[in-house]
């Protein structure tokens, strides 16, 4: 288990002692699964997502199916989120988020978009590549997006940037994705470590690749930014705790369901914090 799930557990139970134990009661526990093609430019998805719920709800993507939640799971429910562990890493990264979401937070901006689901796709797109390129801005034009997404590839795929790629999905490997390559997701660090930013899915943590990565750009003095619907109630800790330059969160309802959606976007100075030069 990637330890940065341990250390966002010691970071709840302490920040979580001034907030009513009521509100990190799980409530409910879903799990979505999905067939999908937003836009044009992603691929065909197929994915599973677990959510659970206090009094906001946590999210964690899974591979298509490979979360299950039934009458064995019914003993969560009414539980203190910041004590069980779920019966799957995803489960567990979900109910976590869940507690999460039940301490306070301030995004340095926030985003709401609305329209129908592809524009939403783009314009999440277009905010997650500006904070790409803010970054960027400080030197250097190598951007490694990890964990692919078709609609960011299409938006950096308009910038002046040299632009490499890693997923595990075996077809985006054989095949690439808008005419850019993707390498195995074994390549991952070695990506970060040869990119000025790094772009980074938040399933990362799911897949227990995200600490490695985050140790990786500290050592080689990328900058990262992490785009989170997975553990997206963590965005603040990932900078504040981690030292993480940016993390755009999409929490729930997210950009695939009708009506609008809310993008909270946190800057690891906007914390009062060294640059990340300083980690």
């Amino acid at each position: 288990m990637d330890s940065i799930l341990d250390d966002l557990r010691a970071i709840v139970a302490e920040r979580g002692r001034s907030v009513p134990d009521e509100d990190f009661a799980i409530r409910s526990l879903w799990r979505v699964d999905h067939r999908s093609q937003p836009t044009v430019y992603e691929r065909f998805m197929v994915y599973s997502f677990v959510m659970a719920q206090t009094v906001r709800q946590g999210c964690s993507y899974a591979d298509f199916g490979s979360v299950r939640i039934g009458p064995w799971t019914d003993a969560l429910i009414g539980q203190d989120a910041r004590e069980v562990r779920g019966l799957s890493v995803e489960e567990d990264i979900a109910i976590l988020d869940a507690a999460f979401g039940a301490l306070p937070r301030r995004p340095a901006e926030t985003h709401v978009i609305d329209g129908r689901p592809e524009q939403k796709a783009l314009r999440r797109a277009e905010l997650i590549v500006g904070e790409t390129m803010r970054l960027l801005a400080h030197g250097g034009r190598r951007v490694a997006q990890i964990g692919v997404m078709g609609n960011l590839i299409h938006h950096l795929r308009g910038e002046d940037v040299d632009l490499t790629a890693s997923d595990f999905d075996p077809d985006l490997i054989a095949n690439g994705i808008l005419g850019v390559s993707v390498v195995s997701g074994d390549e991952s660090p070695r990506l970060v470590a040869e990119s000025d930013v790094a772009l980074v899915c938040g399933e990362t943590l799911a897949s227990q690749t995200l600490g490695e990565l985050v140790s990786v750009a500290r050592e080689h003095g990328t900058k990262l930014v992490v785009f989170a619907v997975t553990g997206c109630h963590f965005a603040e800790e990932y900078c504040r705790t981690f030292g993480i330059d940016t993390v755009i969160s999409e929490p729930q309802p997210q950009y695939l369901f009708q009506g609008p959606s809310t993008l909270e976007i946190y800057r690891f100075e906007a914390r009062g914090l060294p640059s990340s030069g300083g980690r």
